[in-house]
């Protein structure tokens, strides 16, 4: 039971991860970034190619300084997306997807060029485990906890309690009411996009010494993201985060009734339904 647990409530914050940063852009910006699954995946890839190339692995004190710069290395890539590509056109929904995939599809193949498809990874952060009740509990796993709940908590106080995040949170409610106090949207959309992008390379990073690094990767996690926020009520955080652990703790334990296929298909009925019987998804209004 606690294997459970804990399993769950880290993917479920890995998805929260991912996820909150998937809806914060919409929010804001009604952008449907799917180059989001790319983020997280170059956070993954980053953090391998600094630890292993700039620090030659020497310790867990790299590794930390690793996974700072994989994160940053990925908001100043997706600044530069936003600044060079989107917005060309960013008002134009349907060639914000499109490029937006496109991208994914460019760094994939990227990737798979410079280190294959055979897969990578990193060390933990801290290697072994804890006995938990009779659980044996990954170090690695209670650190991704952690460090989900206090990048979380510090966002949500970051946009409530700022003047930037009081911004964002504006033209996320009301973006010509926002424009016409003075707030500058294009410059909120460029932080916007580097917190997104910070959130998924993050989510990238600490998972990348607990799943193999392969340049589809980017795939499932778009598709859990884009899923994620429908459940919880698309453009709402809150309802990410409660649809991010939801679905997690769902699929977790069809997987250990079963195996992981039917884990999959318990989060896809569970998709389905709120569809069915409450479409605008769990919150039902946007709301940061």
């Amino acid at each position: 039971m606690m294997d459970i647990l804990v399993f769950g409530a880290t993917r479920g914050s890995v998805y929260a991860l991912v996820a909150v940063g998937f809806v914060l852009v919409f929010s804001v910006g009604g952008i449907l970034n799917l180059a989001h699954g790319a983020l997280f995946m170059l956070g993954a890839y980053f953090t391998f190619i600094i630890f292993s190339q700039l620090f030659s692995e020497a310790g867990t004190f790299s590794l930390i300084i690793s996974m700072i710069l994989a994160t940053a290395c990925v908001s100043i890539f997706s600044l530069f997306v936003y600044r060079f590509i989107y917005l060309r056109a960013i008002n134009s929904i349907s060639y914000i997807m499109v490029i937006s995939l496109a991208i994914s599809l460019f760094v994939s193949e990227i990737m798979a060029l410079l280190y294959g498809v055979t897969g990578t990874s990193v060390s933990p952060i801290i290697g072994g485990n804890q006995n938990l009740l009779g659980a044996r509990i990954l170090n690695q796993e209670l650190i991704i906890l952690a460090v989900s709940f206090v990048v979380l908590s510090a966002l949500w106080y970051f946009l409530h309690s700022t003047r930037w995040g009081k911004a964002i949170t504006a033209v996320a409610q009301n973006s010509e009411g926002a424009r016409l106090i003075g707030i500058d949207s294009k410059t909120i959309l460029a932080i916007t996009i580097v917190l997104s992008a910070a959130l998924a390379g993050l989510a990238g990073t600490l998972v990348s010494s607990l799943i193999t690094v392969v340049p589809g990767m980017w795939e499932f996690w778009l598709v859990k993201a884009f899923a994620i926020a429908i459940v919880g009520g698309l453009g709402s955080i809150p309802g990410a985060i409660v649809a991010s652990f939801v679905v997690s703790f769902a699929e977790v334990i069809a997987f250990s009734l079963s195996n992981e296929q039917y884990s999959d298909l318990v989060a896809l009925i569970i998709i389905v339904t709120i569809l069915v019987f409450r479409p605008q998804g769990i919150m039902g209004t946007r709301k940061i």
